[in-house]
Order: C-alpha cells, then sequence, then structure tokens
C-alpha cells in the first residue's frame, strides 16, 4: 500500500499533504472465492503476491468499502513497474478475499466531549493569521532552546512562510525569514561555521503528492550588509523533501547533511550529502543515496552506540512503515538496524521523537500512527507509542495509549512532578465530526500514563512542540493548524496556538 502524504510529512504532508481522493475505481463484478478445499492455496497466492513489494496487510485492518477501492488502486500501482515472472491472482476474486473477511465499521476510542487538563490548568491562545490568502498549513514547530536565543521556529507550506518567533513573557515577536515554495521543515544550525546562526530548510516543492524535482534544500544566512535574509540553495531537482539534519558525520570539522526525500511513487530516497566546501562562504556538497526507498519522512541525529560518531535514525511511512537506525562507521558509511517495523503496510506512520522517557540515561523514542491519507478511513490501531531502547534491535514496543488520528507527540515535565510526560496532536483530514485533537498524558507511574483531552474540535493539528516559551518555570504547548481546503466548518484563521501551562490546579 501506499500512504499520500503531504510531507511529512508528511509530510506529510508525514512527515507528509494529499490533498484529494483519488477517482473512485469501477471495481469489476465480484468473482467467488475458491471452494474451501482451495481456499489455503489462494491465500498463500495472496500473500505471495502482495508481500512482493510490502507486508501482506490482514483483511481487518480496513472496512470492506476501503477494501473495495483500494485493491483496484493497487494493481494500478503495480501495472506500473509489473513483475513478468510473479503469477498474478484475479483482481476480483483478490477484493472478495479481503472484503469477505473485513469489517463493516471499526470500533474507534470514544472521544471526551468535555475535555478537563487534569492536574494542569492550560491557557489556550488562538495566533491568527488575517493577512494572507492561504489557508494556514503550518507543517513544522520547531522550538530551538539549545545553543543560542530561545525561539520558536516556523514553516508553513502553504503560504510559504518561513519565521522565527521570540517570547517577551507571554508577547510573541515575529520575524519573517523567508519565503519559499512549500517548506516543511526548519532547523536553526551553523552550517557554515561563522558563529552566526543559519536555518536548514527542506521544501517539499509542492502542496500535495507529485512525482517531480522541485523539491529544495536550502540554507537562510543574514547578510549584515543588507540587514536581511538570503536564501541559497544546497541541493535542487529533488523530489518531495520532508526533512533535513546536519551533523559532522565523517568527523572532519565540517557539517554533513542527512536529507529525507520523501517523494511519491516513482521518487524518494534517503540522501548523504558530504561537506565538501572549499570556504566558508562557498557551501558545496557531494551527494550520495543511502537508501532507495521512498516515503521517507523523519530523521533524528544522535550516538545510539555512544561511539563518539553521530548516527541517526529514519521514519519510513508509504507501504514500508518502519523505523531505521543509520549507525555511522565511519568514512560515510552506515550500517542499518531495524528499530521498529509496523505489522501492515497500512499502519499510517505519521511522527518519530527522541526522549528518554524511563530516565535510564539512554533514548528512546516517541512514535505515532495515524495517517489518514491512504484509505481516508479512521483505525482503532492508530495510537501514541513508546519504542523503548534495552541496548539491542530492535527496540521494545509499548503501546501508551490509542488516539485515532495521532499525527505528532511531545513530551515535557508537564505537571512539575519530576517525570516525563507526554502530548499529542491528530489530524484527521476529511473526518466531519469533532475529535479529542489534543491530549497530553500524565505519567501517574513508570510508564504508566492518564490521558487528558485538551481539546473536542475538527481542528487539524500536524505538529506540536514543548518549551517553556515564557521562561515562567512550566512546560508549555506549541500547536500548528492545517487547513488544507476550504471550510465553513472550521476557523480558517487560526494559524498555530498557544497552550500556556499555568501550572498544577489547589485542591478544592
Amino acid at each position: 500500500m501506499r500512504s499520500d502524504h503531504f510531507c511529512l510529512f508528511l509530510f506529510l504532508v508525514t512527515l507528509t499533504a494529499c490533498g484529494k481522493q483519488e477517482p473512485k475505481t469501477e471495481t469489476p463484478a465480484t468473482v467467488a472465492l475458491p471452494a474451501t478445499s482451495h481456499f489455503q492455496e489462494f491465500h498463500a497466492e495472496i500473500q505471495n503476491f502482495c508481500s512482493h513489494c510490502h507486508l501482506c496487510p490482514a483483511p481487518g485492518v480496513l472496512t470492506k468499502e476501503a477494501w473495495r477501492m483500494q485493491v483496484p488502486r493497487e494493481y494500478a500501482h503495480f501495472e506500473q513497474n509489473p513483475d513478468p515472472g510473479l503469477r498474478i491472482p484475479p483482481e476480483s476474486q483478490v477484493i472478495q478475499y479481503f472484503v469477505s473477511q473485513a469489517p463493516e465499521t471499526h470500533s474507534l476510542p470514544e472521544q471526551n466531549t468535555h475535555p478537563d487538563s487534569g492536574p494542569v490548568r492550560f491557557r489556550k491562545q488562538i495566533i491568527s493569521r488575517t493577512d494572507s490568502k492561504a489557508l494556514p498549513a503550518i507543517a513544522h514547530l520547531n522550538w530551538a532552546s539549545y545553543h543560542g536565543p530561545k525561539e520558536l521556529l516556523l514553516t508553513d507550506m502553504g503560504s510559504g512562510e518561513v519565521e522565527r518567533i521570540r517570547f517577551d513573557g507571554r508577547q510573541l515577536q515575529f520575524e519573517p525569514l523567508a519565503k519559499l515554495s512549500h517548506p516543511a521543515h526548519i532547523e536553526r544550525v551553523d552550517l557554515n561555521l561563522d558563529q552566526q546562526d543559519d536555518y536548514l530548510i527542506a521544501d517539499l516543492g509542492s502542496f500535495g503528492p507529485e512525482d517531480h524535482d522541485r523539491g529544495t534544500v536550502s540554507l537562510l544566512t543574514f547578510n549584515k550588509k543588507t540587514d536581511s535574509w538570503q536564501t541559497h540553495i544546497l541541493q535542487e531537482h529533488l523530489g518531495r523533501v520532508a526533512d533535513a539534519k546536519a551533523a559532522d558525520f565523517d568527523t572532519d570539522g565540517d557539517l554533513d547533511l542527512i536529507i529525507a526525500e520523501f517523494g511519491w511513487h516513482k521518487t524518494g530516497r534517503l540522501l548523504y550529502l558530504e561537506n565538501i566546501s572549499p570556504s566558508k562562504t562557498e557551501l558545496k556538497f557531494e551527494m550520495r543515496v543511502l537508501d532507495n526507498r521512498h516515503g521517507a519522512s523523519h530523521v533524528l541525529i544522535t550516538d545510539w552506540n555512544r561511539d563518539g560518531r553521530p548516527d541517526f535514525v529514519a521514519l519510513f511511512s508509504q507501504e514500508h512503515e518502519i523505523i531505521v537506525a543509520f549507525l555511522n562507521e565511519g568514512h560515510g558509511q552506515f550500517r542499518k538496524e531495524t528499530v521498529y517495523q509496523a505489522p501492515d503496510p497500512a499502519y499510517g506512520s505519521s511522527s518519530i521523537a527522541l526522549v528518554d522517557l524511563d530516565q535510564d540515561v539512554d533514548l528512546d523514542l516517541l512514535y505515532t500512527n495515524g495517517d489518514t491519507m491512504d484509505s481516508f478511513e479512521l483505525r482503532p490501531s492508530h495510537s501514541l507509542q513508546w519504542l523503548e531502547n534495552k541496548g539491542v534491535f530492535p527496540f521494545t514496543h509499548h503501546q501508551i495509549a490509542p488516539l485515532t488520528g495521532a499525527y505528532c507527540a511531545t513530551h515535557g515535565d508537564f505537571d512539575g512532578d519530576g517525570d516525563i510526560d507526554l502530548a499529542a496532536c491528530t489530524m484527521t483530514w476529511d473526518y466531519k465530526e469533532p475529535r479529542n485533537t489534543i491530549v497530553w498524558y500524565e505519567q501517574h507511574s513508570p510508564g504508566k500514563f492518564l490521558a487528558h483531552p485538551l481539546d473536542y474540535s475538527m481542528g487539524q493539528h500536524p505538529v506540536i512542540t514543548a518549551g517553556d516559551f515564557d521562561a515562567d518555570g512550566a512546560i508549555d504547548l506549541a500547536v500548528g493548524n492545517f487547513e488544507g481546503r476550504e471550510t465553513d466548518q472550521r476557523d480558517k484563521t487560526e494559524w498555530f496556538s498557544i497552550w500556556w501551562n499555568e501550572g498544577t490546579k489547589k485542591p478544592e
């Protein structure tokens, strides 16, 4: 299966947005399944056919109606790159095989229609954008609180806006940095090593999913002579670029890049850009493909094995639904280890984040799955998960809580009791009913969490981040809003929101 992400997204949009549902395909007349005595043989034939490209899904992961739409779509994808040596089972019988075993509807978690923030009081502040004709489409919010001024970085893939926001108490001070095509991710980094902050931008090159070469990786630098920010293209003619991260992978004193080129059907790779710049003013990179799979949406840098060389971890969505660690063996060489393989190709992987959740001095992963861009339906498997690092691969999987449409997660000690709490947001795209779209999770005992919904609405939120924005000692939340198309049912001006943490409630 293939998930039509935005970036990220997405992206997405996710990391990745799709935008439009594919036209409904006329399903061939249904043919009865083989007789019972041959059912097992037909089951094996389907397993062999589906597994040629990805894990074979269980019939229960989609509803009957979704399978009627999905199977013809998958046959169309296969016909674009057929394998003449592979036996192809009749499409009509495959449809009947899945439909006959699939549920009519999914049983989804109940929603809390009267949100209660639990022991912590959060106050929402809506940040509106009325000076733009583009609908809000926040792709990334990044709280930069290290190696420089504390600031909230923002990209909007609809308007192309890239901004940084600094705080004076609870007053927000906005500074536009650039207007690009469809920026999906922003990182603060001194890439040219001139002791000045730069901003590394991953740009999708299109709003919706396409196979093209308009994706770019850019660097924003400040020109003191002109008192303005300048955009430098570091790599162009790429597929849809969802993420870009920098580190000195070859330990030669300069910063190299890892690029998540999400792509779509025929494009998408994981790229290593080795820094071979002759000077600080002339940046130059040599590109190498680390992984040919499309769907790379997120990259996180860390030293998994503590050998002093930076490693990284990448999330591949689409039909792969896998998290892979790339262990740095020096000289630009990386060894792959599977961190987690999702159980089916329709799992809807949407984000990963580093966190030492059990505070045992190694880094674990937060993981969300809730992308609805493929079958356009909500699933009971959508959830917030913890992948525990026990020093071996794959990591140990724990489900924290079900969360329909789970899209992004963050962490912080929101109640000030010394352990790590979590927060997550959801994006359900075309769903017409309100849901709990923002939830924080109180860790009340080791590894056990109590959900406190903050919102019950039709809001669409692809990204959430945590930080002490007003420097009062309490961890706040910033949540992006995404209105991918015109609608009369939601606020078109809400750009993002700040959820100010006003401390724990006093007992009544």
